[in-house]
């Protein structure tokens, strides 16, 4: 009821020009597919998902891992486009490496 008596007040010309920005905003998130941009993963999102992966990745053949990563990324709400398997590698060997998580995939060597 009270939202009725503001809008009696507001003059004619500013509702429009309201609507007309209303249909704008709109029509460009129509345009983009009607979702948001989905942020890129950090680092530490990176190293999570990995840390995440490797408790699950017992017995998997190591070529599926980084699917797996990604797999957990975009769960989590990240575009992974740009996350390669390079990056991925880079991440679960210094984790390894650091004691963090233990080399359940078996393809880090020891040194």
């Amino acid at each position: 009821m009270a939202d009725e008596e503001f809008w009696k007040d507001v003059p004619e010309d500013v509702l429009e020009e309201l609507r007309e920005i209303e249909e704008e905003i709109e029509a460009e998130i129509k345009g983009r597919g009607g979702r948001r941009k989905r942020r890129y993963p950090s680092s530490r999102d990176i190293a999570e998902a990995v840390r995440e992966a490797a408790l699950q990745a017992r017995g998997m053949d190591p070529q599926d891992f980084p699917q797996l990563v990604r797999e957990i990324l975009e769960a989590k709400g990240f575009y992974t486009g740009l996350v390669n398997d390079r990056r991925i590698w880079r991440t679960y060997e210094t984790l390894v490496r650091r004691r963090v998580i233990p080399d359940t995939l078996g393809v880090v060597d020891a040194w």
